[in-house]
This record gives structure tokens, C-alpha cells and sequence, in this order.
């Protein structure tokens, strides 16, 4: 039985003994592996690694940044070097607002070309 992501191409017409023989394979870079129990052991290897996949305490997470470590007894000691230090332009004299509503038109101001009145 195939994975319901299977990427085989496979003509309608042929009998079905040839369908093995006949089918086109898509590029690798646009094929997509599915987690199946027909897949062989070294073909099981090459998927991504996942928390359901690995053993017991495997932790995945998101990619942040740590901004510090941990000691043996868990205590955790924050790193002033690797902190993340934001950098904010003076906004003094900046006539902008941060929002704008939807009625405002996209065109500047110099190429609107609306009728005033008289």
C-alpha cells in the first residue's frame, strides 16, 4: 500500500502489471518522504529526526538563543555577553503614527488628484 504523500505519476490507461515499469519519478528535491512501516530501516534513518522518532528525553525545541546556562544542580546563570541588545533610532521630531487606517489613500500626497473645492 503507498503513503497518501507518494509523488508517483502514473497513467490511467496501462494495465496494472505495468504500472511498476511505466511510472515517472518526480525530481528528489520535490518528492516527499511520509512515515510509513513499509519504509526500510535505512530509509527510516533519513527522515527528519522528530520527538516521536527519538528516545526517551529528546528535546526538540524552537531555535532560540540561550542567553546564558545551566549549572549541575539546574541553577541557571544568565550571560550579560549573550544577552540581546536592541538598538533604537531617536524618535524625536518622527511625524508618523504607528498605525494607519484603512481609509487612507496608497498614492502620496503630490500625485493625488482630487477636486477641491473652490
Amino acid at each position: 500500500m503507498a503513503c497518501a504523500n507518494s509523488m508517483d505519476i502514473t497513467s490511467p490507461n496501462l494495465p496494472s502489471h505495468s504500472l511498476m515499469s511505466n511510472s515517472i519519478r518526480l525530481p528528489f528535491h520535490e518528492t516527499r518522504r511520509c512515515m510509513s512501516k513499509y519504509l526500510s530501516k535505512s530509509a527510516t534513518k533519513r527522515l527528519p529526526l522528530t520527538t516521536k522518532r527519538a528516545k526517551k528525553g529528546y528535546y526538540k525545541g524552537k531555535g532560540g538563543t540561550s542567553e546564558g546556562r545551566l549549572t549541575s544542580k539546574g541553577k541557571f546563570i544568565a550571560d550579560p555577553m549573550k544577552k540581546l541588545q536592541l538598538i533604537v533610532p531617536d524618535m524625536k521630531g518622527f511625524t508618523l503614527k504607528p498605525y494607519i487606517a484603512r481609509t487612507v489613500s496608497k498614492s502620496p500626497p503630490e500625485k493625488r488628484t482630487t477636486l477641491l473645492p473652490a
